[in-house]
Parts: C-alpha cells; structure tokens; sequence
C-alpha cells in the first residue's frame, strides 16, 4: 500500500512539472515574445512587438539597406515608366506621381516595363498573307499588376500599351492582344542618369532615395528644363567611350555632387499580407 502511494506522488510530480512547462512554453511563443522575421526585403513580414503603433512611430529611425540590394534594384526599377525614346515625364518633368491618383490605364502603362518583355506572338499564313498575333495572357497581367499594386488592385482595362505595341482586351481568350506590325523606336538626345543614393526601411515602409542629372551630347543639367546648367558631359556619347566607362563616370559625379542635384524618393508601403506595395514616387529636393 505504502509503494503506490509513493508511486501516486512521483506520478503527481510529473504532471505538475510538464504543466509548469507547459505553461512556460505558451507564455513564450503565444505571447509574442518569440517571433520570426524573414531575411528577403521584398517579402519581409513585419515583426510583432508589444510596443503601440504610436511608440513605433515615435521611435522609428529607419534601418539602412544597402542600395546595391537586388530587391531594391528591383523596386526602384519597376516604379519607372518604360520609355521607348526620351524621359520618363511622370517623374522627371511633372515631379513623380502617386498610385492612389492613377487610373488603371496609368497604372497598366507603368507596369510595361514588367509585362512587355512577357509579350508573346505567333504567325499565320504565308507571305505576303502572313499575320502576326502579339499577346497577354490576363492572368499574367493580373499577377504582375498585384505584385506591385497590392491584393485585388486588378481591373480590367479596355487597352493597355507600352508606348509601343497597344493590345486590346479579348474576352474570350481571357488575354489582352494585337494582331498586325508592330515596331517603333527613337534615338535619344536627351537624356536623364539616376542612381540609387540610400534606402531605408521603416515599420510601414521602404523609402529608396535617388540622385540624377539630365545630358545632352554636349552639356549636363539639374532640372528637365535645363534651366541649370551644371557643367560639359563628362562622358558623351562617342566611339571611344564604352557604355561602362560611361556609368562609372556618372556614378562618381553622383557621389561627389549628390547633395547639389535633384532626389527623388520611391515609397513602397507595407500592406497588412506582410508585403511591400508602390504608394508613390516623389521629387524631395529640387
């Protein structure tokens, strides 16, 4: 009798052991003192603190990413319009722009930099009857556009176009398309150099901040307008300046002027999926 009594207490020891940890284990990971961060920039989850939303605001320096960052590249990329001749005007001329003020056209034009490389095409018939059919599958379209844009940001759009190749809705295939030529293009005397300077990634956002200057063949300038002139082109189009010794030129006038040219600041905000969306691009110093 007396051995399973004792048996009885060891037995009750335990029980009380495992709910003490237990207990111990529910405070630590229910609780949000544990919690896991991912590494990526673009797809990075906000960590949850038991600070207010006030107090991080308060308490928000920012962390510095380093600009060579393939993610912020890729971000900083795919907020330019694409240009088939020129300068992007949306930013440069008119100052930058802000997504909540665009319409979907807008929107579907900014987005050819990513959807125009996706373009396919097939022929028909034989010359001089040949045809050709350039398209968009819908889906393609809606993925890239909500990668940039956010959750259910998709609509559908009558035409969409790249400046270039204009594709019309087809219902019935559930893709945007074009049969017929296409080809244009332009040469470029003028031109606009832009570089990434910082990027900051704060509790609600990414802000990526740029310098850039504006070229001819002969001068360089700090405003669309040119009504600044900064100095001779360095580097100007020639047959003994390469294409990298050129950006190399560039990059180094950007770092030793940054502070006496245009910058420019692209917003990416952290929606409540954990991911970074396009909010706006801004001209911050002129």
């Amino acid at each position: 009798m007396e051995k399973n009594k004792n048996k009885g207490v060891i037995v009750l020891i335990v029980l009380l052991i495992l709910c003490i940890i237990g207990l111990v284990f529910y405070i630590l990971v229910d609780k949000d003192v544990i919690k896991l961060n991912s590494n990526t920039v673009e797809n990075e989850q906000v960590e949850n603190n038991n600070t207010s939303d006030e107090d991080n605001v308060k308490n928000d320096d920012g962390v510095a990413i380093d600009p060579e960052n393939a993610s912020i590249k890729d971000l900083f990329d795919n907020a330019h319009y694409l240009t088939i001749s020129g300068i992007d005007t949306h930013i440069y001329r008119d100052g930058g722009y802000k997504v909540s003020e665009m319409s979907t056209e807008d929107k579907m034009l900014l987005l050819a930099k990513q959807w125009s490389p996706l373009v396919e095409q097939y022929s028909e018939g034989t010359s001089p009857n040949l045809t050709t059919t350039y398209y968009i599958n819908e889906n393609t379209l809606k993925n890239l556009f909500e990668k940039t844009f956010g959750p259910n940001t998709y609509r559908q759009a009558t035409q969409i176009t790249d400046g270039c190749l204009t594709l019309t809705y087809d219902a019935t295939n559930k893709r945007y398309s074009y049969t017929g030529t296409a080809g244009c293009g332009g040469t470029r005397a003028f031109e606009v150099y832009e570089k990434i300077i910082s990027a900051t990634k704060y509790n609600d956002r990414i802000e990526i901040v740029s310098a850039a200057f504006y070229l001819d063949q002969n001068n360089i300038y700090k405003d669309y307008n040119k009504t600044t002139t900064l100095g001779s082109n360095p580097a100007p189009i020639n047959t003994t300046t390469s294409q990298e010794a050129r950006e190399n030129t560039f990059n180094q006038y950007i770092q030793d002027n940054r502070d006496n040219l245009e910058q420019y600041t692209y917003t990416y905000t952290l929606n409540e999926d954990g991911f970074y969306y396009l909010t706006s691009v801004e001209r911050t110093k002129a």
